[in-house]
């Protein structure tokens, strides 16, 4: 016969799980929650990374991104945030320049 202890029975998150809320609360983000920001794909992104016009870091093999650019980067054209040399190295279309 087992005892009952009067607590409820809880389900254990699963590995993928944990892995998503480590990430949210986590202070840094990925190459590819950055890549979704700006709307390119992974390659381009680790390209403007290594250009070096986005604040980032890099740890060992791995890029860590500060969620605060992620939030200044939200809802910006590209081409105002990395300069329309770095657009035209990773292939999308320039906006011309305000005289």
């Amino acid at each position: 016969m087992s005892k009952r202890t009067g607590r409820k029975a809880t389900r254990r998150p699963s590995r993928k799980e944990l892995m998503r809320a480590r990430q949210a609360a986590s202070a840094m983000a990925s190459p590819e929650e950055l890549a979704a920001v700006l709307g390119i794909s992974l390659n381009k992104t680790y390209e403007v990374l290594r250009h070096g016009k986005i604040r980032a870091m890099r740890l060992d093999s791995r890029w860590l991104i500060p969620r605060a650019e992620l939030a200044r980067l939200a809802g910006v054209d590209i081409a105002k945030v990395v300069g329309t040399d770095v657009v035209r190295l990773i292939g999308g279309a320039a906006t011309p320049a305000n005289p």
